[in-house]
């Protein structure tokens, strides 16, 4: 069906009717999401880092403040001889007070900002350090200790480090927030921390030299303690117009009111006088004083700094939410309004997708399916061909006039790839009902041909009179039938229906019986532990088919020197059949390969024509229900597991089937010649040569349960089991045929003569016992094995016993296979 190209009615597609506003809602919701989100994450960062680093710095300008209020008066009372007029132990206590609180804000803010971690640490343990300076520094005011002591000056020491280490930290706090408002407010604190501390320095260290002059009676002031105090001063400077260049008008303002007084204008004049070298007229008390104005003024313009940032955080934060509530707002906002565009859009055209899509899955997952079924298992043409038309009717999607988009295209390229698939399965189908047709045309025609070479060959027998038949006819004969069991399985396979086997419910015995004598190496087949029960006429043919095959890949696959061991059993309402083989095993994938082959037949194609076998097993077996695998180890050997179940059962009605008479009502008289016609004809010939009588096993010599098998006789042209032979006398290829009227015996084991004849065999096979003396059956043990097949009591020291080592290794195998059969089941 050709594409035809059909003119759009509408101006876009329907998938830009869409996407369109959704696409431009979404876009315009990206572009402000990303750059609010920026933003608002930013000033949101910020907000909170800024509230940490305010605790921060607030807590840090405590500690200063403690600090100084321990220290500074300290000294100044030490100086002047006023200890009474200063509570030591109270300022103390503020400065613990103050550095347990840095403590817990410190870890807070180490946590938010890890760079500052390694810092606090160290301010900390600094702070450890007070309790050895405050001794070193209660020695001095009793006296005990002098100014220029080691104790003192370390005490001394330990303050300006504590000191230094806060402003240093106070330092680096403007670096940690992006906001530039809140970087400047945290500059200029630390700017008011350094000038606080600097001016207690200046405080310090002038109040000491003056007292010192005062009491030294000296005229010049210290060189040194000039140097000292000329640096910090410069310091003091430089400081000084960095905070006035960072911290805002309303901080400047609040220092400049606070540094108007009396005090700080006499501290100033007096530092001013000093660092020219002069001594000024102001005593230390006074200066002490006047200084402390200064520092105190700048403690307050910290405090006022700390104000005014922590009420710029509280507006970063509210200003922030404010934004990213506004954001939340467009956002949604253009969601709804995507949403709604959308969503008209979509019932505006729900009606036409429904439509196809519900034409689309109904016919792929309805129509097409069933179709395709039923094309598959049509029988001829005319189902195919009326089949195809029906479906072809029912796939039509309807589409609408007024709109030419993509659905309608979908809708026809759909219904296109539909007709394909219809027409691809009904060729298939064509090609299969043909090439079904002709395999059986040339199975049934190579069955023919086979079965007029059995008769020529059975005549040649016949004509032979009793001159002794060549080994070469004998193996003509068994490729003959592999031949005619080949056939079956192609017309099997084909769909055809080979002869039945039977025309009544046969026992398990019979059809272990009639399968061993399928193969070439019947031989080698032992027969153990068989269970007595019947199965229906069709499953019993069929099982015949399983086994043979099962047997006959035994015997190809493991040693001609070993026995291929066969036993039946009841497993609660199954039968179970095992054939085991002492071969090489199989590889764990190969087995499972093989396995699911067995569970899931397929059709027959180029690549399993080669293990055709396991094909037909696989769908005899799926027909009646009947579980097949395979167990193998590795150089232990392969067990079949043929599982029966009871559907396939019979009942032994009495009167049903007579027991006499040679078999020859127990099976027809064509099927039942498994190893020497092929199965065909209508069953009703009962009277033909040879019909009843299987190919058999011979007999093996003692000493030998594994040698080679010797040929059985014919009876009335029937022509035994193929294969390398030993006469009867040891001479190689000695043949002798017999008849069913003779009895020659063959030499068994012990020297015991064995009746081999095919009569003979037949009752061993059907005797179920002998009568006593009260008429009642009197089971005889043996009687049921097959003549020849086990050996008899051996003469001592004629016999070679097997290697313990091979015995070991044999019931390895066998246990490895009992298991694997045995967790099979558990998974059942």
């Amino acid at each position: 069906m050709s594409r035809k190209a059909r003119q759009r009615t509408s101006r876009l597609p329907i998938r830009m009717q869409l996407m369109l506003p959704i696409a431009a809602a979404l876009m315009g919701m990206l572009v402000l999401g990303l750059f609010q989100t920026v933003t608002v994450w930013d000033q949101y960062q910020d907000s909170g880092d800024a509230e940490v680093l305010a605790d921060l710095a607030g807590s840090l300008n405590r500690v200063l403040d403690g600090h100084q209020n321990e220290g500074g008066p300290f000294l100044e009372a030490v100086l002047t001889q006023d200890m009474e007029g200063f509570d030591a132990a109270a300022a103390r206590a503020d400065t613990d007070e103050a550095i347990d609180d840095f403590e817990s804000v410190g870890s807070t803010a180490a946590t938010r900002f890890p760079s500052l971690d390694s810092e606090i640490e160290d301010l900390l343990e600094r702070a450890d350090e007070l309790g050895a300076a405050r001794t070193s520094l209660d020695g001095l005011a009793a006296g005990e200790l002098e100014f220029s002591g080691e104790e003192v000056l370390g005490a001394f020491g330990t303050y300006t480090a504590i000191a230094d280490k806060i402003v240093e930290l106070s330092s680096l706090l403007p670096t940690l927030v992006n906001d530039a408002r809140i970087s400047a407010q945290l500059d200029s604190i630390a700017s008011a921390m350094q000038l606080g501390r600097l001016a207690a320095e200046i405080q310090f260290r002038v109040t000491a030299d003056l007292a010192f002059i005062a009491v030294e009676q000296a005229l010049t002031v210290d060189r040194e303690t000039l140097g000292n105090v000329a640096v910090r001063a410069g310091a003091y400077d430089r400081q000084l117009t960095d905070f006035q260049n960072n911290a805002s008008d309303q901080v400047i303002d609040a220092f400049q009111d606070l540094a108007e007084g009396d005090g700080p204008r006499s501290a100033s004049e007096a530092l001013g006088i000093y660092l020219n070298g002069s001594i000024p007229t102001i005593s230390p008390p006074e200066f002490s004083a006047a200084q402390g104005e200064i520092v105190d003024s700048w403690n307050r313009t910290t405090n006022t700094a700390m104000m005014y940032l922590r009420q710029d955080v509280e507006d970063l934060g509210q200003s922030s939410t404010r934004t990213l509530l506004t954001t939340f707002a467009l956002i949604i906002a253009l969601s709804l309004t995507a949403i709604i565009s959308a969503a008209m859009l979509a019932r505006r055209i729900s009606l036409r997708v429904d439509g196809v899509r519900e034409a689309t899955l109904t016919a792929a997952y309805d129509t097409l399916p069933k179709t395709v079924a039923a094309v598959s298992q049509a029988g001829n043409a005319d189902d195919v061909d009326r089949l195809l038309q029906s479906a072809k009717k029912q796939t039509v999607i309807a589409t609408d006039s007024r709109y030419s988009d993509e659905l309608d295209s979908l809708a026809e390229a759909f219904s296109a790839a539909h007709h394909q698939a219809l027409r691809q399965t009904a060729n298939q189908a064509l090609l299969r009902i043909d090439v079904e047709a002709m395999m059986k045309t040339l199975a049934r025609r190579g069955q023919s041909l086979i079965r007029r070479q059995q008769q020529v060959m059975e005549s040649l027998v016949d004509d032979s009179g009793g001159s002794r038949i060549p080994d070469e006819w004998r193996s003509v004969y068994h490729l003959l039938s592999r031949m005619r069991r080949n056939e079956e399985n192609l017309l099997l396979l084909a769909g055809g229906d080979p002869q039945r086997r039977y025309n009544h419910p046969s026992d398990v015995e019979t059809i272990i019986r009639d399968a061993v004598s399928e193969i070439e190496d019947a031989g080698r087949v032992v027969v153990e532990n068989q269970v007595g029960a019947r199965l229906d006429t069709k499953p019993a043919g069929d099982v015949v088919r399983i086994l043979a095959e099962l047997l006959d890949n035994a015997a190809s696959y493991s040693p001609p020197t070993q026995a291929v061991r066969v036993t039946s059993r009841r497993s609660g309402s199954e039968i179970v059949i095992s054939i085991a083989d002492d071969g090489i095993g199989l590889g764990p994938d190969q087995m499972s390969a093989i396995n699911r082959r067995l569970a899931e037949p397929t059709q027959l194609n180029s690549e399993l024509t080669a293990t055709m076998g396991l094909l037909v097993v696989g769908r005899l077996a799926a027909e009646h229900a009947i579980s097949v695998q395979l167990h193998s180890t590795m150089g232990k050997g392969t067990l079949a597991l043929v599982r029966i179940p009871a559907a396939a059962h019979a009942e032994d009605p009495v009167g049903l089937v007579p027991q006499h008479g040679g078999g020859a009502a127990a099976r027809l008289a064509l099927s039942a010649r498994a190893a020497n016609l092929p199965i065909t004809g209508t069953g009703t010939d009962g009277a033909a040569a040879g019909a009843t009588e299987p190919i058999v096993p011979r007999p093996r010599k003692a000493g030998d349960a594994f040698g080679e098998p010797d040929p059985v006789p014919a009876r009335s042209g029937s022509i035994p089991q193929a294969g390398r032979s030993r006469g009867a006398t040891g001479t190689p290829g000695a043949v002798t045929p017999t008849l069913a009227t003779s009895a020659p015996a063959t030499a068994g084991p012990g020297g015991e003569p064995v009746d081999v004849t095919f009569r003979k065999v037949n009752r061993a096979l059907e005797s179920t016992g002998r009568e006593n003396g009260s008429a009642l059956p009197r089971r005889a043990p043996g009687s049921k094995l097959l003549p020849g097949s086990v050996p008899g009591s051996r003469p001592s020291g004629n016999g070679v016993d097997l290697d313990p080592a091979e015995i070991r290794d044999r019931l390895t195998g066998f246990a490895s296979g009992i298991a694997a059969a045995s967790e099979h089941e558990q998974r059942q």
